[in-house]
């Protein structure tokens, strides 16, 4: 996969630099979600919108930032050690009654997905969500992929001139999720399962923790396609 950023991507994060400037605060995010790899080449995306930080990734931010976890009067659960590594997907993003779709989130006190997709790989982590239908797809387990495993993630150049001096800095990133052929593995084939929502986690070992979520319309995904989400974080 290339590794060239398009115009069009550099216009993703002119729009997301515009919404730093109208006071929303960062890290900011902007996720596409292809159902196809021709819809990517093409870049005909069938949803695209702003996710959310969540509270725990602000939080993890801020450890990072100044290697703390402490705050007067007590000690938070100790997050320096992870890094952002892995996505999930799930079917508890959206309802829908006579084609009318109410997402049902996201929200900042958001700590995992609401109906979490089980991708069916044992290598996989646990999503910590608490959800779990039964049925082998809808469960926490398994849930939890690591992006490079058919993905990349990459980071792009910014830069600044001002005054007398310039300078050239990388807080740009694009992940490229992908729910790849033969996922999830419990489905039969030719059946789907409903898409309406999608996380990033941060990670350190087995533990992985929600630092952003996003709710969409529901998309159909079949056991034998792939299913895309462009990622576009900026810091």
């Amino acid at each position: 996969m290339s590794k060239i950023f398009h115009e069009d991507e550099y216009k993703i994060f002119d729009k997301l630099i515009q919404n730093r400037k109208n006071n929303h605060l960062g890290p900011l995010g902007w996720v596409q979600v292809y159902l196809s790899r021709s819809d990517l080449i093409n870049k005909t995306p069938s949803f695209e919108g702003h996710n959310l930080v969540v509270a725990r990734g602000r939080e993890f931010v801020a450890q990072k930032s100044f290697n703390l976890n402490t705050f007067d009067g007590g000690i938070r659960a100790d997050w320096r050690s992870h890094t952002i590594t892995h996505f999930a997907v799930g079917s508890g993003g959206a309802t829908v009654n006579n084609d009318i779709v109410d997402l049902n989130g996201p929200f900042i006190c958001d700590t995992g997905l609401y109906e979490p997709i089980s991708l069916g790989n044992a290598s996989y982590l646990e999503e910590p969500s608490t959800y779990s239908s039964g049925d082998g797809i809808h469960e926490y387990t398994d849930a939890v992929k690591p992006i490079t495993t058919d993905g990349e993630v990459i980071l792009e150049l910014d830069n600044y001139t001002g005054g007398t001096t310039s300078c050239d800095y990388y807080t740009k990133v694009k992940c490229t999720c992908v729910v790849a052929d033969g996922e999830p593995s419990a489905l039969n084939p030719g059946s789907s399962v409903e898409i309406s929502e999608a996380g990033l986690y941060f990670v350190n070992g087995t533990d992985a923790q929600m630092f952003s979520h996003i709710c969409f319309a529901p998309k159909w995904t079949e056991k034998s396609s792939e299913l895309i989400i462009i990622w576009y974080i900026l810091f």
